[in-house]
C-alpha cells in the first residue's frame, strides 16, 4: 500500500504544555489561524512547591484500602472538562469512571460533580497532590503524585510519525479511516477500502465557538475536517483522546477521535 500510514495505528492519547494552553473564547465571531492548540512539556522538580496547572493527561497510583493499589488516570481538556478513570488493581472490580468540570481557586485545583466538589488537589512541580475535602494543605497521600505526561509517549509509531512531522492524526470506525495534517503542507486522508491516501493541500483552520475548522479541495475531491476539544474513546481500546474529530470528505461524514503529535500547528 502507498501511504505513509496503516491501518493498524490505533494508539493511546494527548499532549504536554510548558504554558497553559490559550483557550479562545465562545462567540459567534470567526477568525483564521495557522497556530492551534499551543502546547508544550510538564517539568516536575524535587520540590514539590506550588506551580500553574496546565490541563492535559495526568495518571499515578495511590493507596487502596480494599485493593493493592488504585491507577488513577484524568484528563482535563482546556475547556475545563474532565474525565477521571481509576483502576483497582489486585481485584476483580471494574473501572469507575467520573465527569466533571474543572476549576482552580485558592491555589487549588478542584473537581466538580454536578456543580459540587468531587476531590481537591494541590499543584505542585512534582504533580497534583491529592488534598481532603475540607481544603486543608495536607496531602491525603504525602508521597503520591499524579503526573502530567504525554498520552501516546510510548508508542513506537505514533513517535516516528511525529519525528517525521505530522502535527496532528486521527481515526475512526464503521468504516474505518485515518487522516494525518502536516501543518503548512498537506491533509491526507485514507479510507479502508482505498489503496491510497487522499492528499490535499493544508489550509488554516477557522476557529468558531472552540472549534478548529478546515476546508479544502483538490480536483473534483472536497475536504473539511471539524477538531473539538472533547473527550473521545475510539471505541476500540482503552485509549484516550483530548479531541473529537469530524471528517466530511467528498459529502460523506465520518466520525473519530485525534490527538495533537507537535505542539505548534
Amino acid at each position: 500500500m502507498k501511504c505513509c500510514f496503516g491501518l493498524l495505528m490505533l494508539v493511546a492519547v494527548a499532549c504536554n504544555s510548558r504554558t497553559p494552553i490559550h483557550v479562545p473564547q465562545t462567540t459567534d465571531t470567526t477568525s483564521t489561524t495557522d497556530s492551534v492548540f499551543n502546547a508544550g512539556q510538564f517539568i516536575p522538580d524535587e520540590s514539590g512547591s506550588p506551580t500553574s496547572f496546565v490541563p492535559g493527561y495526568y495518571t499515578g497510583t495511590i493507596p487502596c484500602n480494599d485493593c493493592r493499589s488504585i491507577t488513577r488516570k484524568i484528563l482535563f481538556l482546556t475547556d475545563h472538562q474532565f474525565h477521571l478513570k481509576d483502576e483497582f488493581n489486585g481485584i476483580q472490580s471494574p473501572p469507575l469512571e467520573t465527569e466533571g468540570r474543572w476549576q482552580t481557586t485558592n491555589d487549588q485545583l478542584q473537581l466538580l460533580v454536578n456543580e459540587e466538589v468531587f476531590k481537591r488537589f494541590a499543584v505542585t512541580n512534582k504533580g497534583l497532590s491529592e488534598l481532603s475535602m475540607t481544603g486543608a494543605p495536607v496531602p491525603l497521600y504525602p508521597n503520591d503524585y499524579l503526573s502530567h505526561i504525554q498520552i501516546g509517549a510510548d508508542n513506537i509509531a505514533w513517535m516516528e510519525k511525529k519525528k517525521a512531522g505530522i502535527d496532528f492524526f486521527a481515526l475512526g470506525n464503521e468504516p474505518f479511516w485515518l487522516m494525518e495534517i502536516d501543518v503548512d503542507k498537506q491533509i491526507r486522508f485514507l479510507r479502508v477500502d482505498s489503496s491510497e491516501p487522499t492528499v490535499f493541500p493544508y489550509a488554516p483552520a477557522i476557529i468558531q465557538n472552540r472549534r478548529y475548522i478546515y476546508t479544502t479541495g483538490k480536483n473534483s475531491d472536497s475536504m473539511q475536517v471539524i477538531i473539538t476539544p472533547q473527550f473521545c474513546s475510539d471505541g476500540m481500546s482503552d485509549n484516550w483522546y483530548e479531541y473529537k474529530v469530524e471528517a466530511k470528505y467528498n459529502g460523506t461524514m465520518y466520525m473519530g477521535c485525534g490527538v495533537k503529535l507537535n505542539g505548534e500547528w
